[in-house]
Formats: C-alpha cells, structure tokens, sequence
C-alpha cells in the first residue's frame, strides 16, 4: 500500500464539519416533517371530528324535525324538492356547507342540493353499509358546489335518520363541508410546529457544534495514527519481503552446496576406498617379501634384520590404516557385514588383554582383567576382538609409565558391561564430544606425540552399534578415561563359567632404577 493510497482513504474530507451540520440538519429536518405531518393528521383529524358532531348536530336538530319518511323512499317531486332546497339553506347555520343531499336505504339519492344528482346511485355501497348500520361517517372528496363551483375539495358527512329513537335507520343525510374551514384550523398550528422546529434545530446545532468540533479532532489524530501505521506496516512489509528473499537465497546457496559436499563426500569415501584397496594388495606383497628376506638373513646380518624389521613393522602399520579405511568405507556405504553366532565375550576379553600384555610390560604399565560370570550373545567375534583391542590399546597408548589399565566384564540385567578404564592423560571436556569423529585426536594425544590415526574410535563404535550396543567416555584431565560399552545378551543363553586363563592376566613390569 502506497502512501498516496493511504492518504486518500484515511485524509478527513474537505469541509467534513459542515457536511456533519448538513446531515445533521437534514436528519432533524426529516424528523421535524415527521412530527409536523403527524401533528398535522391528529389536528386535521381533531377538526374533522369538531365538524362532523357539528354537521351531526345540525343534522339532527335542524334537519331531522322538518324531513318526512317520504323524502327517503325515493326522488322527490318538485314542490318537494323545492321546499327542501328552502329548508337546507335556511337551516344549515355551519359555515363552509357548500351541498347536501337525502339517500333512501337503497343508495338512491332522493334529494340533493345539486339538482342534477337526484335519482344516481350513492358509488360507495360500503359507506352507505356503515352508515345505516348506525355509523356517521365522514370522507374526503370532490364536488361541484349548489353555487356553482367546480371540484371543490369538501369534507362530506353521513348522517343515518331514523324514524324513531331506537328503530332502523330510514335514510342517510349528506353535508359537504368546504376543507378550507378544516385548513384553517390546522394553519396556526403549522406556523407553530414550525416555528418550534426552527429553534429547535438552531438549539441542537449550536449543542452539537462542541461535539462536532471534537469528533473532527478525533477523527484527525486517528486518520493521522492510520496513516503512521500504515507507513511502518508497509515498511515491515518491505523488509519481511526483502528477508524472505534473502532467505529463500540462502536456503536456495545452502540447498546448493549440501548437494556437492553430499557428492563430495561420495566421492570422497569412493576414492578412499579404491585407494585402499589398490594400496592393500602392494602392501601385502611388501609384506611376504619382508618376511622372505628376514628368514633368508645370516645370524651375522644383524644391521640388515634391524632395517628389514622396521620397514615390516610400517608396512603393519601401513596395512592396519588402509584396513581402517576399508572398514569404515563398508561402515558409510551399509555394506558391513556382522556373522552373528553365540559369542564368549569373557574369552575374548582374556585374549585381548594376554595379546597387549607385553605392550604392557615394556610400557611398565599394570593390565589387568576382571571378568564375571556373562552368558553367551549373539555377534561376530572377529568384530567383537577388534572392538576390544582398539580400546585397550587406546588406554595403553594414553596411559604414562607407572599407570594402570582395567578392563571389567560384567552382566547388567539383559547386557554385558564391558568397562575400559585407565589413569592416563585424559580428555578435555571440549573435546569428549567429537572423540568419535574420522581423524580426530584430542589435543592430549597431539601434545604427547602419541601416535595414531584417529580412526580406532570411529570403527569401535560402527561395531558396537552393529551389535545393537551403545558406548559411552568419561574423562578427566590428568585423571585417566572411563570406556563403557553395553552389549545385548542372547536370551536363550546359558551364563558362561569364568576359567582361569593359562596365562597370568595382572602383569605389572618391575620399576626401572
């Protein structure tokens, strides 16, 4: 919305007082028409009446004594006529009777005092009805006059006569009264109902002139508050629509570069992938070829065996990171494939700490087992075995000569909870969240020179989850690690005996110096 439009529906009109006068004006004027023309009705109606029980009064006073029964059976003769024409001049003494007449039971006219309507039918049989049923009746008509004058509006009144008090009506005597004498007694009163209405309307216009006055304020502060309004709105508008532009941009850029990072990505594990699994089969043969010049060595080469040895134990470690690789591509692409058959995961927790012990003696580091009594699940062993082997090789990496390494196995209701703790360097808080993330070493790991890749986590917990588990870190710096990890057990399964290892399971490497 403009601020043109706003101001043409919104601006007051020009000279909007003095149209509110004029309406006001004209709606007193339309009530002062009504109660004049009512006014005017009552006292028409009032004088009507005062003329009628006059004309009545004539009627039967003046008129009555001097009628026959005669006069009312049918037109009368001359000599008659000529003598009611006498009687209705003289003794009409009402002023404004212009005629009269005699109507028998039938609606003859018998008598009237324009001669020419003597023996015509009364037109309105329903007046004539009421009138001998005893009613005076009175209308409004037109008529010529007994002088002369042509179309005169009158006021005509029916009288019933009887030929005695209580009988039946015998006939109907007609008066016209001339309407002017009834006018004329409505005049005065107009002149009255008009002059009060004049002062009237002058008095309510100076009362609602204040009134008029402050509405014109009121409606101006608030037109001038519609249009303020308006103007923010249409700028709220502009720059909701300027946001929701640039938004649908941003959503539109974002959408964008989340489809190539998405392909990216893709493109990325599939690279890894291939590479991994070009590099693995010329690692492999490195590998037996190692081996091969290692046997074929003299005990004299011990210089040779020393190089030979080192390339071997790269070229392990080599191969360990593209199987990582490998393993987490499976991980990413849904492709890991989990053997799942009855698994004693006591005996592979008493393997994997035989296996790192002498880690853990040349380290000087104390690794000890504590297994309870757990039933069989259902898993792949070999993935179960990696599992465990990157959590106690973790712990062993981080964990400073002197320190400790437990790892506990116990049942918890319908899990196995296997639990890695160690008294090592420990992780910051900040960054126990992102432990599980591809190639990230906490900043501990980076400031000791602790090797690694920063893959063995993400593996462990791809592992943990494809068994149906959940694994869990607590830490604290220059405290040591907590690894918990909840495994499903099968529910058919028996617990297992613990059996002592043929092995020693607490080993602990004599202090140096």
């Amino acid at each position: 919305m403009d601020d043109a439009r706003t101001l043409g529906m919104t601006e007051p009109k020009p000279r909007l007082r003095l149209r509110f006068a004029l309406y006001t004006g004209l709606v007193l004027l339309g009530t002062g028409l009504a109660i004049s023309w009512l006014v005017n009705r009552e006292v028409e109606s009032r004088a009507a009446r005062t003329v009628q029980n006059q004309a009545r009064a004539v009627a039967v006073a003046n008129l009555r004594p001097e009628l026959r029964a005669s006069d009312f059976a049918g037109p009368v003769n001359p000599a008659r006529r000529k003598a009611l024409d006498a009687l209705f001049r003289r003794n009409i003494v009402v002023p404004g009777v212009v005629g009269g007449g005699l109507v028998s039971p039938n609606g003859t006219v018998t008598y009237s005092a324009k001669h020419v309507r003597i023996g015509r039918l009364v037109r309105h049989p329903k007046i004539l009805e009421a009138v001998l049923r005893g009613e005076v009746t009175r209308r409004v008509t037109y008529t010529d006059t007994w002088r002369g004058q042509k179309h005169v509006k009158v006021l005509q009144i029916l009288v019933p006569v009887r030929a005695t008090f209580g009988g039946e009506p015998i006939g109907i005597i007609g008066l016209d009264q001339d309407y002017r004498a009834v006018a004329v007694g409505t005049g005065d009163a107009h002149l009255r109902l008009a002059l009060i209405l004049a002062v009237a309307l002058l008095v309510l216009f100076v009362a609602l002139l204040p009134i008029m006055n402050r509405l014109t304020q009121e409606l101006k502060a608030r037109n001038r508050r519609l249009r303020e309004l308006a103007e923010e709105r249409g700028r709220l508008l502009d720059a909701e629509r300027a946001a929701r532009t640039e938004s649908e941009a941003v959503q539109r850029l974002l959408s964008e570069q989340n489809d190539r990072l998405r392909e990216l990505d893709r493109l990325k594990d599939e690279f890894v992938s291939l590479v991994s699994h070009e590099l693995r089969t010329p690692l492999t043969s490195i590998r037996g070829y190692i081996e091969l010049l290692l046997e074929d060595l003299e005990p004299s080469e011990t210089s040779r065996r020393r190089y030979l040895e080192v390339v071997e134990r790269n070229s392990q470690r080599l191969l360990e990171l593209v199987s990582d690789l490998l393993f987490l591509a499976q991980v990413e692409a849904g492709k890991l494939a989990i053997e799942r058959r009855p698994v004693d995961l006591g005996l592979v927790v008493d393997e994997c700490v035989e296996a790192s012990a002498p880690v853990a003696d040349s380290k000087g580091i104390r690794l000890a087992a504590h297994v309870g009594s757990v039933r069989k699940l259902e898993g792949d062993r070999a993935r179960l075995a990696q599992m465990l082997d990157n959590l106690v090789s973790n712990a062993l990496k981080f964990t400073p000569k002197g320190g400790r390494v437990d790892v506990r196995l116990n049942a918890d209701g319908d899990t196995a909870l296997l639990e890695i703790e160690d008294t090592g360097v420990g992780i910051p808080p900040r960054e126990q969240g992102r432990l599980f993330e591809r190639f990230f070493r906490s900043s501990t790991a980076v400031e000791n020179a602790i090797p690694g890749t920063g893959l063995g986590l993400t593996i462990t917990k791809a592992i943990v989850e494809r068994h149906g588990g959940q694994i869990e870190i607590e830490s604290r710096v220059s405290a040591g690690t907590v690894v918990r990890v909840r495994l499903p057990l099968a529910e058919l399964a028996r617990p297992v005996p613990v059996a002592e290892p043929p092995h020693r399971l607490d080993r602990r490497v004599p202090s140096v110096g």
